[in-house]
Parts: C-alpha cells; sequence; structure tokens
C-alpha cells in the first residue's frame, strides 16, 4: 500500500509541476527563439541540421 501511495504522490507531484509550468507560460509568455550559430549556406552544404537555442 505504502508503494502505491509513494507513485501517486511522484505522479500528483509530475501533474502539479506541469500545470505550474503552462501557468507560468500563460503569464509571462513563452521564450522567443533566439537563433543560431551556424550559417545556414554552410549547414546545407555539409548536411547538417541547424539546432537553434532557446535562452534559460
Amino acid at each position: 500500500m505504502a508503494d502505491l501511495l509513494y507513485l501517486a504522490t511522484i505522479v500528483a507531484f509530475f501533474a502539479l509541476m506541469v500545470v505550474f509550468v503552462r501557468v507560468c507560460e500563460r503569464i509571462v509568455g513563452r521564450d522567443d527563439v533566439v537563433g543560431t550559430d551556424v550559417d545556414p549556406d554552410v549547414a546545407e552544404a555539409n548536411d547538417a541540421t541547424i539546432t537553434e537555442e532557446v535562452p534559460a
């Protein structure tokens, strides 16, 4: 029984954190993507995937 209570507590905690993040995003807004450090022409020539960074 204690195991089920522990698992339920962990699941409830993560569910609460998901709600918390969504509420904060509604209040503050999502972070905009800043850009990349990779030149798109060079990345295309090297067949590389461009990854974009989001500010922390």
